[in-house]
């Protein structure tokens, strides 16, 4: 190679080092895409979602677009999102059974989370009720565990298939409890409450805000509310430690990017969110509403969040193992 070639090579290697520098500081030049790999229409994925990007379009002087790309348990749109140019230009909002449930249960997917994708930001813990048909006889969790001591496989769950929490909670209230109860998977969450609103099966977990107006109705019991507090919409509603059950993994929501993001990108996205998680009247409207709690200092900046991803993969490990699933 010759010295002037050398020179070249050399001024090209420093021109791409400082490329995405110099193009993060004029980010977003252009509208962003926000993946969302769940249903459309509210919800605990979808709401808070879409009250980010509003907010985001706002600060950062650009749309923010929420795209709903639902169906096969989250895989098509976590797919697009990791083969989505590291350019900050397209985002995904998704949940645990996304990024750790899905690769603890299935035999191949068409991407892996520790590798294709960038966390952001922690945006809350989808907190769920424990529901019962009214015709059930148990007032509380240890009435239920209870009935299902004395009467194994009798009283029935319904589950979103065999790889969502449902599956989880049954198997860790027979290994910690010693309670079986008779699992009924449905195609979708929604099914499954109907299910038990119609008494074709016995209990149901499901997110806490889009239960309340069932419960208000009178059509489903809560019996323990899955928060580290009593929720504010549910007072009367004791946790499940305060039952006398531990839970060892939680339903989280947040914020990625594709792998390979410049990293200052990433550290802006999660300073413009953070300061709007810290807003109370939009945690009101857009987290809490759904039965989504605002997330935990320990997990602020994008690194803790990372951190926290790893930890919490071992906690759905253990519960995956104890539920006997096996993946398919």
């Amino acid at each position: 190679m010759t010295h002037r070639m050398r020179r070249i090579a050399v001024l090209a290697f420093i021109a791409t080092c400082f490329a995405f520098p110099a193009q993060s500081q004029n980010y977003p030049a252009k509208p962003v895409k926000v993946i969302v790999p769940h249903p459309t229409g509210g919800g605990p994925v979808d709401l808070p979602a879409r009250g980010l990007a509003d907010y985001l379009t706002r600060a950062m002087g650009q749309t923010f677009v929420v795209e709903n790309r639902d169906g096969a348990d989250g895989f098509i749109g976590a797919e697009a999102l990791a083969k989505s140019a590291p350019d900050g230009y397209t985002l995904g909002v998704t949940s645990a059974s996304v990024i750790t449930m899905n690769e603890l249960t299935r035999v191949s997917l068409p991407y892996n989370s520790a590798r294709d994708f960038a966390p952001v930001v922690y945006i809350g813990a989808i907190e769920s009720l424990l529901l019962v048909n009214p015709s059930v006889p148990a007032r509380s969790l240890r009435e239920l565990l209870d009935l299902a001591k004395a009467k194994p496989n009798t009283v029935s769950w319904g589950t979103l298939g065999t790889t969502s929490n449902g599956p989880l909670l049954i198997g860790m209230f027979r290994q910690s409890q010693g309670a079986s109860f008779y699992m009924i998977p449905y195609k979708s969450n929604i099914q499954a409450v109907q299910g038990t609103v119609a008494g074709d099966v016995n209990v149901v977990a499901y997110a806490a805000g889009g239960a309340a107006s069932l419960v208000k109705a009178g059509k489903l019991r809560p019996l323990a509310y899955t928060g580290n507090t009593r929720s504010a919409a549910f007072p009367d509603v004791p946790t499940f430690a305060e039952s006398g059950v531990k839970l060892g993994f939680k339903t989280w929501i947040g914020m990625f990017a594709p792998a390979r993001t410049p990293n200052d990108i990433v550290k802006r996205l999660n300073a413009e969110s953070v300061k709007l998680l810290s807003d109370a009247s939009f945690t009101a409207k857009f987290l809490q509403s759904q039965g989504v709690e605002p997330g935990e200092t320990s997990r602020v900046s994008a690194d803790e969040f990372a951190q926290f991803i790893k930890a919490d993969r071992t906690a759905y490990e253990e519960a995956v193992k104890a539920a006997g699933i096996e993946k398919k």
